[in-house]
């Protein structure tokens, strides 16, 4: 009798194409291009752009009102209260129109009346005429003159009130951005230390991971002379500084582009070897990368991923694999419904999937070393129904 067993007991998986990377993880450093504003004067913060916003050259990103500004206030506005009062009085020309009036009236009197006592040759009236005439005269200078002064002081008020105005304008700081890039308020006290501006300077002694000291300086109302306000990255292009083992990697040199991906995202991120040092069994690595900086532009540490080789082919689990006479392969359902082995050749594996070359011409032909001699096998191909569970099929069987 020929053995005949259930599908349902043993399930098959189709052979399709797929890829396996072979991956070398490294701790990583950010390396960025990053100018920090301090601040020129001692004052008030008032911050006009968001954390990561991007900015471009020349835009205003923060204002600083200095703390002396508040006594200028108050001085403004007592001036505008004198202001107010000089100019109410001065439009109130009846009061003045009035007493100018008066005294022209008394001067003709007392001019006709001197004129009179002359004719007359009472020289005795007309010396007190003459005395009483130039009273009058004085008292009209000084009510004429009376309107010159207060329109002095009112042009004098007028004037320190421009000054003040001026003096509050250059107590005011205003910040422009000095390059394009990322805004951000948070520190993290490796800026000068991780700086783009050293790549060249940069050596395996270097790569150390520091603790941290992050700073939020949108918790800051008022800042001193010299302290930092903001904050700008340029965000076209930033490094990364690590090292991996020598055994791990090969065929690195200065120049060569690799991919890596970062943290857990499965996207690859192309990046090119600016910096290559060999030290002992270490490789120190300066990568340039131009992708994805705005969504780690707040990190200073990384996990990355090298992308040392990609293997593809059929991809198979690894469980499937099983060992017949010394040489691996899979067990397939044929068209028949009958077990049948076929040996394979492994590219690559991973703790779960195994990557088999698909062979050459259309039997799908692999060459495999059995015992020092190449020996010729029909392997695996495409759709091909794979039993799971390798190791407990045997050859021949029928599935019911």
């Amino acid at each position: 009798m020929i053995p005949v067993f259930s599908i349902g007991s043993h399930k098959t998986i189709t052979a399709k194409l797929g890829t396996i990377e072979e991956l070398v993880s490294s701790k990583a450093i950010i390396i960025k291009d990053e100018l920090v504003y301090k601040s020129e004067i001692q004052g008030t913060v008032s911050l006009l752009k968001q954390e990561g916003e991007k900015v471009g050259r020349g835009i205003q990103v923060a204002k600083i009102n200095r703390t002396e500004g508040s006594s200028y206030s108050d001085e403004l506005e007592e001036i505008d209260k004198q202001i107010e009062i000089l100019k109410k009085a001065s439009d109130n020309k009846e009061i003045f129109s009035e007493d100018k009036d008066k005294i022209n009236e008394n001067i003709n009197t007392i001019i006709d009346e001197l004129q009179n006592s002359i004719l007359s040759g009472n020289y005795s009236d007309a010396l007190i005429y003459s005395d009483t005439l130039l009273m009058s005269i004085d008292n009209q200078q000084l009510v004429t003159g009376q309107k010159n002064l207060m329109s002095q002081s009112l042009d004098n008020l007028i004037e320190r009130k421009n000054e003040i105005i001026k003096n509050m304008e250059n107590s005011n700081s205003i910040s422009y951005a000095p390059k394009a890039g990322i805004i951000s308020y948070e520190l993290d006290g490796l800026e000068d230390i991780y700086s783009a501006k050293r790549i060249d300077e940069y050596e395996p002694s270097d790569f150390r991971i520091i603790d941290v000291n992050k700073v939020d300086l949108t918790e800051k109302k008022k800042v001193k002379y010299g302290e930092p306000v903001y904050k700008v990255i340029d965000n076209f292009t930033w490094y990364i500084m690590t090292e991996v083992n020598v055994e791990d990697m090969d065929k690195l040199e200065e120049g060569k582009i690799i991919y890596i991906k970062i943290n857990n995202d499965e996207r690859k991120t192309i990046s090119r070897i600016v910096k290559l040092v060999k030290e002992k069994d270490k490789y120190f690595m300066i990568l340039k990368l131009t992708e994805y900086f705005h969504e780690y532009y707040r990190e200073r540490y990384l996990d990355i991923h090298i992308v040392k080789s990609t293997y593809e082919g059929l991809i198979i689990p690894n469980e499937s694999i099983a060992d017949k006479d010394g040489i691996k392969g899979v067990y397939i359902k044929d068209i028949s419904g009958i077990v049948k082995f076929r040996p394979i050749k492994i590219l690559t594996s991973d703790n779960e999937h195994t990557i088999v070359s698909e062979g050459v011409g259309n039997n799908s032909v692999i060459e495999l070393d059995v015992n020092g001699e190449i020996q010729k096998f029909n392997t695996i191909q495409m759709f091909d129904e794979v039993f799971i569970n390798g190791s407990r099929v045997k050859e021949g069987l029928i599935i019911n």
